[in-house]
């Protein structure tokens, strides 16, 4: 037993639908109905990485947010998505950004992931890879919003609500992440944001830990984030150091950058937390050790869920 979760090795799995995103009683059951698909893969023994495709994976397929089949176009109407994945056992990495061919990117995971040296591929590139390799059915004509120039300017910068992932630990205490994303709103041809990065918006390491972040993204890319918080917490001596490097790291790159942002995050030393800053709405859920599941769109700034919260 771990005597700072209390939880030992268990099973955990951790998703969130973006920063800023509400919850009705609707959307709640839909995400019941996901957690409960993951822990039923995750009970039968399968591991973290391909779990965590099958949430996002799910996510991505409701149209419920801005990623998969609900991404948002850009300036000159394509729908471009990102993914990122992340191994914490072999820390093997696969991010594609920029994909206009498929509408939910984590059906090509399973072809791709572990096919290749490279951790990064354009949209592009993936597509061609699936094509020679016979695998073309998975890919299809560029993807346009129907009403794209019109979504476009209804957009503002910060109206960037809707990133989706997961981040598990499975029967074998081995870790993996997975994040995906449509992008923000009024974005550039071409803008590629944190999601696909590694150590930005995702990142995972049986040593260290796993992290899937949202909100803006620019800040998080140019504070690598989902790194630089998964090294604090390893760091931190207690769980409440944890949390408090967790809080000085969010005002920091607030403050300096005038982007929020948050997250999940499963530690390999501290145990899972989920993350905002203070005033910004984060829904996320999570479950713990084979248990129910809790869901929440306002948490506590000076909470910080954690395993001894009741569930």
């Amino acid at each position: 037993m771990n005597p700072i979760t209390g939880l030992g090795d268990a099973p955990v799995i951790l998703l969130h639908t973006g920063l800023g995103t509400r919850h009705d009683r609707h959307l709640e059951t839909f995400l019941s109905t996901v957690m409960e698909e993951g822990k039923r893969h995750l009970l039968a023994g399968e591991p973290a990485l391909s779990v965590s495709w099958t949430l996002v994976g799910l996510l991505e397929e409701s149209g419920f947010y801005n990623a998969g089949r609900g991404a948002i176009p850009q300036e000159d109407g394509v729908v471009r998505r990102d993914i990122g994945t992340m191994d914490g056992k072999t820390i093997r990495y696969l991010g594609i950004p920029g994909i206009t061919t498929l509408s939910c990117p984590t059906r090509m995971l399973g072809s791709l992931f572990g096919k290749t040296r490279h951790a990064l591929l354009s949209g592009e590139a993936a597509s061609r890879w699936l094509v020679a390799n016979r695998q073309a059915d998975l890919v299809g004509p560029p993807d346009f919003g129907a009403s794209a120039l019109q979504t476009w300017s209804d957009n503002n910068d910060m109206d960037n609500h809707g990133t989706v992932g997961a981040v598990v630990r499975d029967l074998s205490g081995h870790l993996a992440a997975t994040t995906s994303t449509g992008g923000a709103g009024r974005m550039r041809a071409g803008r590629i944001g944190d999601s696909a990065i590694p150590g930005a918006g995702t990142y995972a390491d049986d040593q260290l830990g796993a992290v899937s972040m949202t909100g803006l993204g620019e800040s998080i890319l140019r504070c690598v984030a989902g790194y630089r918080l998964l090294q604090a917490v390893h760091q931190a001596k207690s769980r409440q150091e944890a949390s408090q490097s967790i809080r000085n790291i969010l005002d920091d790159v607030e403050q300096r950058t005038e982007g929020e942002i948050g997250g999940i995050l499963i530690s390999g030393k501290h145990g899972p937390f989920i993350f905002h800053h203070a005033g910004v709405l984060l829904a996320a859920a999570w479950q713990a050790g084979g248990r129910g599941f809790r869901i929440a769109d306002i948490w506590d700034p000076e909470m910080i869920p954690c395993p001894s919260v009741r569930i």
